[in-house]
């Protein structure tokens, strides 16, 4: 696969400035104040200057539309996909390799600059002001993706090492890529399986447009049709087959697009010992009953729910039964 750097785009004003300072300077000299060329430059110089100036001028004006139009835009980054090339994006202290059809997390990645790093940030701030992160813990994250918050965990400084659980080849594949370019792939282990309440084989439903909404059982979109058979694992026996000690992990991610309930049953040796765990709660997923059970067998083990993602008030876990929307939510 070839990949292709992206950094920040000049704006248009930027844009223009540049083709101000490329045009030849002109001034008026002599008694009769007639135009001089600064310097005496070459018509080399002058041809040179010209292309600068007219190239900057088209970017200015076509770049507006073919990026900042999504349907266009996804076209160009669906002919790259096509071709087997990957977007690298350098943001300062962490590079992601991306696929460039990818309309959600990769798309934020390109265009904005990140995804989700204030969530990872902000439950490393919450459970170290609550005493309940140790230093150099195990960071496990359940439906890595691409590596997006593996690599934001270990760069926090707080996690020695971290595991990465991600069936889809890949993504798996992005995800080792992306350990390395960020220098962590002796800090992380991939497992490349599923997981769940059970060890077994599931069907995993690709979504065609958002590589990180694959999702276990359920199609994730009507007009998907790819899926794969994978291997499924409860994430505490795979952890203890690893030999990873419970005492040692600090947190748990889980985001499995509304699989949660059964990979948080897979979870339960780590839940019995009050392990921090951060989820997607999406409760339009869920039945009734599943709720409930969910959040009894939470507030059995944790007392404080806190919002990642929409930042409503910390309150008790058992405040989760009646919650409607879907949250990003630490639970210690």
């Amino acid at each position: 696969m070839q990949d292709i750097g992206v950094r920040a785009m000049p704006s248009r004003a930027e844009d223009a400035a540049k083709c101000c300072a490329d045009v030849i300077p002109c001034r008026l000299v002599g008694p009769n104040a007639s135009i001089g060329i600064e310097n005496m430059r070459t018509w080399r110089d002058i041809r040179g200057a010209y292309g600068r100036g007219r190239r900057a001028l088209r970017r200015a004006l076509l770049e507006p539309v073919l990026v900042g139009r999504p349907v266009l835009r996804d076209t160009v980054m669906n002919a790259l996909a096509a071709r087997g090339h990957l977007v690298l994006c350098e943001l300062g202290d962490v590079r992601f390799f991306v696929d460039p059809s990818d309309r959600v997390v990769g798309a934020w990645l390109m265009w904005h600059g990140g995804w989700q790093r204030r969530e990872i940030d902000t439950a490393v701030e919450v459970l170290s002001a609550a005493g309940r992160l140790a230093a150099k813990s195990v960071f496990v994250d359940v439906g890595a993706h691409i590596g997006t918050h593996t690599v934001y965990a270990l760069r926090t400084g707080r996690f020695a090492r971290a595991i990465a659980f991600e069936p889809e080849p890949r993504n798996a594949s992005l995800l080792a890529r992306n350990l390395a370019a960020n220098g962590l792939a002796d800090a992380a282990l991939i497992v490349p399986k599923a997981a769940g309440a059970a060890p077994g084989t599931g069907v995993l439903h690709l979504h065609p447009r958002n590589t990180g909404a694959h999702s276990v059982d359920a199609p994730p979109s009507v007009d998907g049709q790819g899926f794969l058979k994978v291997p499924m694992v409860r994430v505490d026996s795979e952890l203890e087959a690893l030999g990873v000690a419970f005492a040692e992990i600090g947190l748990v991610w889980v985001d499995v697009e509304g699989y949660e309930p059964q990979v948080l049953d897979g979870l339960a040796g780590l839940i019995n010992r009050s392990i921090p765990i951060a989820f997607e709660f999406t409760p339009s997923r869920y039945s009734r009953d599943t709720r409930q059970r969910l959040v009894a067998s939470l507030a059995r083990h944790y007392t404080t729910v806190h919002s990642l993602g929409r930042r409503d008030p910390t309150a008790t876990v058992d405040t989760l039964a009646a919650r409607e929307t879907t949250d990003d939510v630490l639970i210690y």
